[in-house]
């Protein structure tokens, strides 16, 4: 794998405070990973080339990032067959979950969505793959399919081809040679006109987005009171009655056995029976 062209334009997007580069599938796929797989310029330098394969993903974000994007080139696991490689640094990676599909407008006319990529999901495991040790690092990889590996158009910085800047030169130098005729600059200068190269992309160039998963709350599970057990129920007094002293609070927590309660409750009743039967003889 080649890794030593660089492939970002030198007008570099410079970010402002508060902004994130949060590209959306469909710009990772036509306006990055395709020019990419052609050998072209990229928009900006957020996405470089890292082979993937030689680190753990700890070491590939930095620390206090959330997430880093990368170009990488999948190696086949056999010369004719279709797996690739995933080990990677002190484990490997393994696939979690569906691929999902990208869809473009920009490929076919009239605007009918176009399938132009893939998007999987994996996970990093410590260990080989037989037993190996889940950890909270994920990375979303991003491959060209079908519509997205139609040729695409290599133009160079000034407006032509490599044919073009290859008569260029010669054209220079039949200027020198006063030994060679019109005839031979005519033609070299006609070369210099020709349509842009159409180029299939590269399918084993890919984008990687590398992140860790953010750690979940503890759930709290709320305890139950059983009262046939003798358990007790907290009220809760809104009224704030019998509460002289005067808590900051709203209320406070009364926790009173059922049993006792009940026992109240029953004297009250009885209280309330014998004056109505006086009452009643009156």
């Amino acid at each position: 794998m080649d890794f030593s062209k660089p492939t970002a334009s030198e007008a570099s997007v410079k970010l402002l405070p508060g902004f994130k580069f949060k590209p959306t599938d469909e710009e990772i796929m036509m306006r990055y990973l395709r020019p990419r797989a052609v050998n072209e310029p990229v928009p900006s330098t957020f996405i470089v080339d890292v082979d993937i394969l030689r680190s753990n993903p700890w070491d590939l974000v930095p620390e206090g990032s959330v997430e880093k994007y990368f170009f990488c080139q999948r190696v086949q696991r056999w010369p004719h067959g279709n797996r690739c490689n995933r080990a990677a640094g002190d484990g490997h990676w393994r696939a979690s979950g569906k691929d999902v599909p990208i869809f473009s407008n920009n490929i076919i006319n009239g605007g009918m969505p176009s399938m132009v990529g893939l998007k999987k999901t994996l996970v990093f495991y410590l260990g080989k793959a037989a037993a190996g040790e889940n950890t909270e690092w994920v990375m979303q990889e991003y491959s060209l399919v079908q519509a997205g590996l139609t040729p695409y158009p290599v133009i160079g910085p000034n407006g032509t081809n490599n044919i073009g800047e290859h008569s260029r030169d010669a054209v220079a130098s039949t200027k020198k040679k006063d030994s060679l005729s019109e005839a031979l600059r005519n033609a070299t200068t006609s070369v210099s006109k020709v349509v842009p190269v159409m180029i299939n992309p590269d399918d084993s160039w890919v984008v990687c987005r590398i992140y860790k998963k953010k750690k979940r709350a503890p759930r709290v599970i709320a305890q139950r009171y059983n009262i046939t057990d003798g358990g007790q129920v907290c009220f809760f007094n809104f009224l704030r009655q019998g509460n002289s002293e005067g808590t900051s609070s709203s209320g406070s927590l009364t926790n009173l056995p059922i049993e006792k309660a009940k026992d109240n409750n029953e004297d009250r009743g009885g209280t309330n029976d014998k004056v109505d039967t006086n009452e009643a003889g009156k």
